[in-house]
């Protein structure tokens, strides 16, 4: 059997991102809508249904809140089985088809997801894409992995702090999961993004770092939220998209500009100042 998805409406409206269907009394079923646009949405008045609203159905399509704003490259999720609403619809563990209708009841998504696992979700790859697939484990208002079991928080895993033009100072990132995972709403800072007198540095929307791989971020650019790592010694947070704090390390001078600061072997809790600058590669003493 093959499911379909049906674009509809501009490409940057808000899409349904992400469909959890196996829900219990304390985990209901829900849907993720997912906005790929660079400025929020206001989504008040925006409907969500299943089979049982078109007619001849008895339900009612169910209404996302008044004053719902789903942020830039945000997520919202909302719960479909709400016991006692008229608009009550519990997702089929079979599969079935759902749609999204925005404020005015253009519709601007639909999806047919199929039969799901208890520890499984159908979601894009990357968010917003067209690519649907199946997410072990659920990742519910939190950017999509590419299934299999990205269950392993990424690390910062060398930093250079020796930069200079062309070379600019900069962080690598390790995946130890087997499975890629996106980078979109992953934010990166030192001290002032801490106290907050200055922005999060964000990972480019739609970045992706490989299974078992690295991504490198520059931080020392010319932008607001960038932010130069201090030859002196310095301290950094790496966030995930639902503002957890998942690594921090404090960085201790570099000697010299053929130094970095790294974990060996990649992912280890061993760090050590490396003679070997290894951008994009494994780490060496």
């Amino acid at each position: 059997m093959m499911f379909m998805i049906i674009q509809m409406g501009y490409a940057q409206s808000p899409k349904m991102n992400e469909i959890y269907s196996r829900g219990t009394t304390d985990d209901p079923d829900w849907i993720e809508i997912y906005n790929p646009s660079s400025s929020q949405v206001d989504i008040s008045g925006y409907k969500i249904y299943d089979s049982g609203a078109i007619p001849p159905g008895t339900k009612t399509k169910k209404l996302f809140p008044a004053g719902t704003i789903l942020p830039a490259h945000g997520f919202y999720v909302i719960i479909t089985d709400n016991t006692g609403d008229p608009s009550d619809f519990g997702l089929s563990n079979n599969g079935e088809t759902v749609w999204l209708e925005d404020s005015s009841s253009t519709l601007i998504d639909s999806i047919a997801f199929p039969a799901l696992g208890v520890d499984t979700t159908y979601g894009r790859s990357p968010n917003g894409s067209a690519n649907w697939i199946q997410l072990t484990p659920p990742s519910k208002g939190l950017s999509n992995g590419s299934g299999g079991g990205a269950t392993q928080a990424l690390v910062m895993n060398e930093f250079f702090s020796r930069g200079v033009d062309p070379d600019f100072d900069w962080i690598e990132i390790y995946n130890p999961n087997p499975v890629q995972v996106e980078l979109t709403g992953y934010k990166i800072y030192d001290g002032g993004g801490n106290l907050g007198t200055k922005p999060k540095l964000e990972f480019p929307v739609g970045a992706v770092i490989p299974a078992n791989g690295y991504y490198v971020i520059v931080v020392d650019i010319q932008d607001v939220a960038g932010f130069g790592l201090g030859s002196g010694g310095d301290e950094c947070w790496l966030e995930n998209p639902s503002g957890t704090v998942i690594d921090n390390q404090i960085i201790p001078a570099m000697p010299v500009a053929t130094t970095s600061y790294c974990r060996v072997p990649d992912g280890s809790t061993n760090w050590l100042i490396s003679n070997t600058i290894t951008k994009s590669a494994p780490n060496q003493p």
